[in-house]
């Protein structure tokens, strides 16, 4: 029987959530490899795995669930290659509760990671989150758009409690992202409209794929975060979500007035 799939994007969101680390309790292990050379790439090794299996006969197969659910990063979980292995063969304590169990709780421990690493975001962090900007020809938009309330836009765009939680974090730093944005304009005039151009791409990039919501949100920060370097750390992460929290307030992402507006 065929394998329902995991689209790229869904993947993405999932190794986001997990910080790039072995979600299996006691393990955390970093799951990439840095390149040595400038001629090789960054290797991600890790194991996206189902946690319901993507066919029938596959471990926890759930024959409720639709492809759809089943492809979702909900129901996938990040793992070291040995975890990836021990989760479909030792079945009887690999159910489905303990796993969701056993993903929810790292990943609340590395948005823990992150929030406390917001106070260590600085220039040199931005500039790294910042520099794929220059990677592309995006056509830029000097109109000026009016900020709504924060909480307007988090409902307009169906954003849920994780989502927010995370955006008001990373408006802590909204004063740092756009000194730097203001520091890099005066040196590359419309460096800014080059950077809500750039994120505005991967948005509607997002959405073509079905996100929409809080697996948008996080789509757009996985994105920026893959294209920051090669070496994740918590700081670099919160510089990300930082990025991305201020680009929201300015509504330069996401919709910012309703389709029947």
């Amino acid at each position: 029987m065929a394998r329902d799939p995991v689209k790229a994007a869904q993947a993405k969101i999932v190794i986001q959530r997990s910080g790039d680390r072995c979600a299996y309790p006691d393990c955390g292990i970093g799951l990439s490899v840095d390149a040595q050379t400038t001629e090789d790439e960054h290797k991600a090794v890790g194991k996206v795995a189902h946690i319901c299996a993507a066919s029938k006969g596959g471990p926890r197969y759930d024959e409720s669930m639709t492809t759809t659910e089943r492809g979702s990063a909900d129901n996938l979980i990040y793992l070291c290659g040995p975890h990836h292995d021990v989760i479909d063969t030792q079945l009887h304590y690999h159910t489905v509760d303990s796993l969701r169990d056993m993903k929810a709780r790292h990943e609340r421990t590395v948005a823990r990671a992150m929030s406390h690493a917001m106070g260590k975001v600085g220039f040199d962090h931005l500039e790294l989150v910042c520099k794929f900007v220059g990677m592309g020809d995006e056509r830029t938009d000097d109109a000026i758009v009016i900020p709504i309330d924060i909480q307007a836009k988090i409902e307009l765009n169906s954003l849920g409690p994780i989502a927010e939680e995370r955006i008001r974090i990373g408006l802590a730093k909204s004063s740092e992202v756009e000194s730097f944005i203001a520091a890099i304009n005066r040196m590359r005039p419309n460096f800014g409209n080059r950077l809500a151009a750039r994120f505005k791409k991967e948005y509607y990039a997002g959405f073509a794929d079905g996100l929409s919501g809080d697996e948008l949100f996080e789509y757009i920060c996985a994105v920026a975060l893959d294209n920051a370097g090669p070496v994740e750390t918590d700081t670099l992460r919160a510089a990300t979500l930082a990025t991305v929290a201020y680009l929201f307030q300015l509504c330069e992402l996401f919709e910012h007035e309703s389709p029947a507006a």
